[in-house]
């Protein structure tokens, strides 16, 4: 008896699986193993889980829907234009995720900040549940639909379930957008989280940095390098980048240069610092 084979092959639903895994084991195997070994508490992971919800998932998003979603000459200028989306995309990313960094570690986190290691734990934390927010859950959304499809045997099975023909479309887009991803392109994405957390626990040393020094130009640094790679992620989803490699590659590079120099920035403070 012959069988069909699935629209979206096995390995890719294994590779959906692992990078939807690898964001969530990543961070929480960090705190554990950092905590353990310099006797930090875990109150900062959760300071910095809670401040990017904040500060990017809520604050950022609002400013998003107002400024982009609304019927004015600026939305539309940014919207119709490439180039200025993704400057805009990194500019309201890096000012309000360093900012509620700063802000956090300003406020609630006082008491935590005579240990230069609860900067790294407060950066797993927001690094983390970004890497579980976007990562995981649009990992583990992706591969319960793709297991789906596969049972229904067919695009026109799977969309036919749709309440309206609008609705209908939009599945067809997603569904078919799914298909056509190759299992690299996943866990090429699994790679870019793993760089944005390592990035995420970088920026968090220069912003620490900035509240025990006084030395509120790493507030600035730290938006700049933020802003930077967030603009170059935008370029490939407008298309001005269109090649996948290319764009993992620049974004562990970067990530890399970022944490070494961060490295220095932390072996530089002293325990009179703090």
């Amino acid at each position: 008896m012959m069988t069909t084979a699935p629209l979206i092959p096995q390995i890719t639903l294994l590779a959906m699986g692992f990078t939807g895994i690898l964001c969530i084991a990543v961070p929480i195997v960090l705190l554990f193993v950092f905590k353990g070994r310099f006797q930090t508490k875990a109150a900062p992971f959760f300071f910095g889980a809670i401040t990017f919800i904040i500060f990017a998932l809520v604050l950022e998003s609002s400013a998003h829907q107002y400024i982009l979603s609304g019927d004015t000459a600026i939305g539309r200028m940014i919207s119709g234009n490439p180039f200025l989306y993704a400057v805009y995309g990194g500019l309201a990313a890096g000012i309000f995720e360093e900012f509620g960094r700063f802000f956090c570690m300003m406020t609630v986190m006082k008491r935590y900040m005579y240990q230069r290691e609860n900067a790294v734990i407060y950066g797993i934390g927001h690094g983390g549940i970004e890497a579980v927010v976007l990562g995981s859950f649009t990992m583990l959304q992706n591969l319960m639909i793709a297991v789906v499809l596969n049972d229904y045997g067919s695009v026109e099975a799977y969309a036919s379930q749709a309440g309206s023909p609008e609705a209908a479309a939009s599945i067809t887009s997603l569904l078919n957008t799914l298909i056509e991803t190759p299992a690299s392109s996943y866990i090429l994405s699994g790679v870019e989280r793993m760089a944005a957390l390592v990035l995420q626990i970088a920026l968090s040393v220069l912003i620490y940095k900035a509240v025990v020094r006084k030395k509120y130009i790493y507030i600035l640094l730290a938006i700049v390098l933020h802003a930077l790679i967030d603009i170059i992620a935008a370029f490939y989803q407008t298309g001005l980048i269109t090649n996948l490699l290319l764009l993992e590659a620049i974004v562990v590079i970067y990530a890399i240069a970022v944490a070494v120099f961060a490295y220095r920035q932390y072996q530089s403070l002293r325990y009179d610092d703090y």
